[in-house]
């Protein structure tokens, strides 16, 4: 799973994103599905229909021919009075002949729409084969599972401490007590309830077997229907991935401090970063424990500073432009970290009026019910005095969930620990994914992947290798995809820069025209 950090483009300067947009980074190479215009069939095809039932019209998804479909699957299939949920299905028809299994496309999150919030696959990935995105409960169907309550609680001067969690699980608690008076079973937007999902789309469009092409989160969908459906499944290609077995308890405060070790490492090697800072890591600690209250007229909070660090660590280009912006405060120019505060309160302020997410209650209920242990004290523990930075995501987001924050029943054991498999696997992943650290994968997701292979890209976070090195990926993954070859021969180092060629505090000055003086702000007594 992957949160949006803040990423600055220059002409992306008024659109400050935070961590809590809770946005996948998008699975393939392409323009964005929210440009598509669907062509769903009338609401009157859909009467008289049953569950596993797939009403479907042709039209185009980008360049390709599209069935644009409304599949009906029951709310909770543990009941056998439940209601039926109209959950959208996407598919793209092979351009020639079809000669090789379809690939399900699984975007991560949660929190995510699987229609809506990825790319398009390249061309050639059509010619022979459909494409096929089946949307995600809770988001791609007529029950949106939206939060404002946890939105609303979120806008406050220290997120991260005892009190302001406590206010956001409160909260949560009231988002998940409204949606269930509103007739929605909370119960029923779960892992497993999509594993059923893709499995009836398959069985509704006819297919044998299906091969997976699926990031962060997305990954564990697809491991679970392969343990679930192994037969069913032709290959899987997974980027960014993570085992059932730890399900969303990847970002713990020792390996983040581990991966920001290897970037002190890199900094040290670089002659021209040294000279700014002998110890990058140590100026991080210093520029945190002294941070002002704010910079010229704009606030800046430790806490939020210490989120945005989390989602702009989880590619190398954003871990640049933060360490850049802790050296230019160390020495006395605080305004690329007054931008990330000062980017969280923004966000916040959107979320509230974006038809499209942020879906927390789809994130929470997929993310509880996968067994994160809700009496953890999870406030505590992902905020160790020693560490440099703590895991603030956690803190933030299983500590709100916690305790009563969101309750639900937790799926059936299996779907909730590592089990083997012998589908054919490839999986991609960066050493510096903060998100899904490999190290986790290595030690508890491969010795259970049986006709799995691991490659672990030089220098890349959480699955940015797709957007920077495109041709290699999509190379990699026709190879696998059709020929069973795992070749990885065209992907490059990632050679980390960091002397970014645009700066946050740049970016800052474009935003606050009015604050010119990069000079130091009103340190606190």
């Amino acid at each position: 799973m992957r949160l949006q950090g803040i990423r600055l483009a220059r002409t992306e300067v008024l659109r400050v994103k935070a961590l809590i947009s809770l946005v996948a980074v998008p699975l393939v190479v392409g323009g964005s599905s929210r440009a598509q215009v669907p062509s769903f069939p009338p609401e009157a095809e859909l009467k008289g229909k049953h569950a596993g039932d797939l009403v479907a019209k042709l039209g185009k998804y980008g360049q390709t021919d599209a069935d644009w479909g409304f599949l009906l699957v029951p709310e909770n299939r543990n009941k056998a009075d439940s209601r039926l949920l109209r959950l959208t299905v996407v598919r793209q028809r092979a351009a020639a002949e079809r000669r090789f299994p379809p690939i399900f496309n699984l975007v991560g999150g949660p929190g995510t729409s699987n229609v809506w919030a990825s790319g398009d696959l390249a061309p050639a990935f059509h010619e022979h084969n459909d494409v096929v995105r089946v949307g995600y409960r809770g988001i791609d169907c007529d029950v949106e599972l939206k939060c404002p309550e946890f939105t609303r609680a979120l806008q406050t001067e220290n997120p991260l401490s005892a009190e302001a969690i406590v206010a956001t699980r409160r909260a949560l608690q009231t988002c998940n007590h409204r949606l269930r008076a509103e007739g929605i079973d909370i119960d029923g937007y779960n892992l497993a309830e999509v594993v059923e999902d893709i499995e009836a789309s398959r069985k509704a469009f006819g297919y044998e077997r299906i091969s997976f092409q699926a990031v962060s989160w997305g990954t564990q969908i697809a491991y679970a229907y392969a343990m679930r459906y192994p037969d069913r499944v032709h290959r899987m290609l997974l980027i960014g991935a993570g085992g059932r077995g730890r399900g969303f308890d990847l970002w713990h405060p020792d390996i983040v401090d581990r991966k920001l070790r290897l970037y002190q490492d890199l900094w040290t090697a670089d002659p021209t970063a040294k000279t700014r800072t002998p110890d990058i890591l140590a100026t991080i600690r210093r520029v945190l424990s002294g941070l002002p209250r704010e910079w010229r007229t704009t606030r800046i909070s430790r806490d939020k500073v210490r989120i945005a660090m989390w989602g702009m660590l989880g590619d190398t280009n954003g871990a640049a432009q933060l360490f850049d912006a802790f050296v230019a405060a160390d020495n006395g120019d605080y305004s690329g970290l007054a931008l990330l505060s000062w980017g969280y309160d923004e966000e916040l302020k959107k979320e509230l009026t974006r038809r499209f997410g942020p879906y927390h209650g789809e994130f929470f209920s997929k993310v509880m019910s996968s067994g994160l242990d809700p009496q953890r004290d999870w406030v505590k523990e992902m905020d160790p005095e020693s560490s440099i930075i703590g895991s603030p995501a956690a803190k933030l987001l299983w500590g709100a969930a916690s305790l009563g924050g969101w309750s639900l029943q937790v799926i059936p054991k299996p779907f909730r620990q590592n089990a083997d498999s012998d589908v054919e696997s490839l999986i991609l992943m960066g050493n510096f994914d903060f998100s899904a650290p490999v190290e986790y994968v290595e030690a508890e997701l491969m010795p259970h992947l049986k006709r799995g292979r691991l490659v672990i890209l030089s220098n890349f976070g959480h699955v940015e290798f797709i957007k920077k090195q495109p041709d290699a990926f999509n190379h990699a993954a026709g190879r696998f995809f059709y020929e069973g070859v795992v070749d990885t021969s065209k992907f490059t180092h990632n050679q980390v820069n960091f002397q970014p060629s645009e700066t946050l505090q740049d970016q800052a000055r474009l935003l606050f025209p009015t604050q010119k003086s990069p000079n130091a702000g009103d340190r606190p007594p």
